[in-house]
């Protein structure tokens, strides 16, 4: 099934199939990354997902190590009522040009569930 996102500034969210992509160009790339390297990035995510899941978030996060490059993605089944089964993945790239990823962190969300992130962002 095709995917469609939108990004801005190292985020990206995953469009609807009945939404229309935005009229308006897309926003300038940071400077420190090359052209297409989000584009990579996810495509790359996605294969770490079962074919019935969908990443709907996906945001770049800073790594605390120089080269690393992190992301946290909020990920569900495509399946209308899969709410309970939604989950954060945390995703690492040893660089920025790396092509494959791995799978840090896996956190299922429940109804209760309350989320804290803690720091500057």
């Amino acid at each position: 099934p095709r995917q469609s996102f939108v990004m801005v500034k190292g985020a990206a969210r995953l469009l609807p199939a009945e939404e229309p992509p935005p009229a308006e160009p897309p926003p300038a790339k940071p400077p420190c990354q090359a052209p297409g390297q989000q584009e990579q990035h996810l495509h790359l995510m996605m294969q770490l997902l079962r074919p019935q899941d969908a990443i709907r978030l996906a945001v770049r996060l800073e790594s605390a190590r120089p080269r690393r490059v992190r992301y946290l993605l909020l990920v569900r089944p495509e399946e209308a009522g899969a709410e309970a089964e939604t989950a954060l993945l945390g995703v690492d790239f040893a660089h920025e040009g790396a092509t494959r990823c791995t799978l840090g962190m896996v956190l299922p969300l429940w109804s209760d569930t309350q989320v804290f992130l803690d720091g500057d962002g």
